[in-house]
């Protein structure tokens, strides 16, 4: 009797372990990152943390906000439409930001995967990875890893790195968590968007495009390298700073009134400093608040330094139009917001 117990029982071992070595939730496979990195993710995610808001927005469009249980501190500030789409955002973990991580918080997650921004610091990385968890990085730009890895990076051709690089973030994300399809959805309604922007601006020469900046409370502006030069540019416009500043940079009063663009821009985040540019003296002799055009930017542009989906398919629509209306009388733009609204973050859009 005991060497039957002994036969039967390493039989039943032997079948246990060739069940559970044939079960999917040993499956794995490696995602090249915006980094360059080589990171192997498990096949199914349910449990991912995401540290990074631009992510977390294309997370939400791709229809995967249900694997999320942790995310970036100080969401509200960077996104606070996910608030919208999110119902438990309120109550949901925040186990690190943009440069920092509390490992305590994060493990009592046990993540299968966590995102972080394309600049979060090596440390960090290490930090993370070192505990056995894979660590996806997002720049939204095409980049070597020296450039891919700064804030403010220089790009040879921003056009085309900002284009392909939301691609393929698009694409890492959506193949991460099995959203493979709505994420090809997501890049063709972009780029159909796109084509009708192409088509009704045209190619406008350079000494007639209307010269754009973009403002906020204090003196910090957008040169070149940002795609909110980028969205202007695309939008028929010149960013009157990117001939002088690379990145996120402040600058003076005298450079604005060098520049003395004709219209100036407003961040929908930072939209109450609008009041106070316009009734500032030293912002009387600029041109763009002499003739009254000073717009802000409604919430689906997100022109502050990365690209996002509805920025390109709809926000650089709205920017050409607010600066060429006659070339766009038959576009009916509200119409594309909230077609695109409803299909990718299942609400209407409210201002």
């Amino acid at each position: 009797m005991k060497s039957f117990k002994f036969s039967c029982g390493s039989v039943c071992l032997l079948l246990i372990f060739t069940v559970l070595m044939a079960t999917p939730a040993f499956a794995q496979r490696t995602i090249t990152d915006q980094l360059g990195r080589k990171v192997t993710v498990p096949d199914k995610i349910e449990r991912a943390v995401i540290l990074q808001h631009q992510t977390l927005d294309i997370v939400i469009q791709l229809g995967a906000a249900d694997k999320v249980v942790g995310i970036l501190e100080k969401w509200q500030k960077y996104l606070p439409g996910a608030a919208k789409c999110i119902k438990n955002i309120d109550s949901m973990a925040t186990p690190g930001g943009l440069d920092s991580v509390n490992m305590e918080a994060l493990l009592a997650l046990n993540p299968d995967v966590v995102f972080v921004t394309h600049y979060a610091p090596k440390e960090m990385i290490e930090q993370i990875t070192n505990a056995g968890i894979p660590v996806i990085g997002i720049s939204l730009y095409a980049a070597g890893y020296e450039e891919a890895s700064k804030l403010n990076p220089e790009l040879k051709d921003a056009d085309k790195a900002y284009n392909k690089g939301l691609n393929d973030a698009i694409e890492i994300i959506a193949d991460v968590f099995g959203k493979q399809e709505r994420g090809q959805k997501l890049i063709s309604v972009i780029a159909a968007n796109q084509k009708i922007l192409k088509s009704h601006l045209g190619n406008i020469p350079e000494a007639k495009r209307v010269r754009c900046y973009m403002a906020r409370s204090n003196l910090r502006t957008y040169g070149r390298g940002k795609y909110t030069s980028v969205i202007m540019e695309r939008a028929g416009g010149v960013n009157v700073a990117a001939a002088d500043i690379v990145g996120f940079k402040e600058v003076s009063m005298e450079d604005v009134l060098r520049w003395n663009p004709e219209v100036i821009f407003i961040q929908w985040r930072h939209r109450s400093a609008e009041k106070q540019l316009v009734g500032d003296p030293a912002w009387q002799e600029v041109s763009a608040v002499k003739n009254h055009k000073v717009y802000i930017c409604p919430e689906y542009v997100k022109p502050w330094g990365h690209c996002l989906p509805e920025s390109m398919a709809l926000g650089e629509l709205w920017m050409a139009s607010t600066l060429y209306p006659e070339k766009f009388k038959d576009v009916d733009l509200n119409a594309l917001v909230q077609s695109y609204y409803k299909e990718f973050y299942g609400i209407p859009y409210k201002k």
